[in-house]
Parts: C-alpha cells; structure tokens; sequence
C-alpha cells in the first residue's frame, strides 16, 4: 500500500476550505495480480479490494444478439448480429483514483491500463518531524 495525501476542497455551510486527507492506494503489482487472477477463474466480481470497491466482467461472447437500430425515418427495427464485449476490471473512485484493464485485444492477449491518479498528482509527502 502506498500512503499519500491529498487536498480536498470542503463546502460547509457556505464556506470553502481545503483539508489534507490521508489516502492509501494499493501496488500497481498487487492489483494486476489479482485482475489476473479474477481472468483466468472468468468469473464475475463486485467487490472491495484494499478498500476501494472493484469490479471484473469476464469476455461475453454472444453469435446472436439482438440490437434495436434507428432507421432513417426514426423508427426503431431490430437487427440480428454478433456481440463481443471484451473482458474488464476496474478498481477506485474517478476522480480520486482510479486503475482499469481491458482486454481489447482479446482474452488471451495483455490487457490495456489506464491509471487516472490526476487527484493524487497534486498531492504532497508527509515527513515526520522528530522532536
């Protein structure tokens, strides 16, 4: 885990301020272990992980699905087609922190990372001050 802090803008009663607010967020190593973990068992996930919730959607393959297309004079017709949905995990908050992989390319390839840290990248390190 890593230990930040961070400013957060606070509206009490009609006043602004700004508090520090301590935040751990977990090793990018860590969770890639267990987004890995959650793919090979391909089982749906809702949960928490290190205290941030987490989700993982296994690949849906489907060779009939069906989808409702606007035509040209608005009206809706139904079209049969096939549906891939590639395979997804997310962990954290948007806006805070937030870490996702996607397996774009297909199941067995390596999955795409995003890292939205953009909160914490104003952040500033604590030191202790000995006495």
């Amino acid at each position: 885990m890593n230990a930040i802090h961070i400013k957060a803008a606070i509206h009490h009663n009609g006043d602004n301020q700004t508090v520090i607010a301590p935040v751990s967020t977990p090793d990018l190593i860590e969770v890639r272990l267990l987004a890995e973990r959650l793919h090979v068992e391909g089982q749906e996930y809702r949960g928490m992980a290190w205290g941030w919730p987490a989700y993982y959607d296994p690949e849906l393959r489907e060779e009939a699905a069906e989808f409702q297309i606007l035509d040209e004079q608005g009206e809706y017709r139904t079209e049969i087609r096939p549906f891939w949905s590639p395979a997804s995990f997310t962990i954290g908050e948007s806006g805070v922190w937030f870490y996702s992989l996607l397996w774009e390319l297909g199941r067995d390839k390596p999955p795409v990372e995003f890292l939205d840290d953009q909160a914490l990248a104003t952040s500033f390190t604590s030191k202790l001050i000995q006495r």
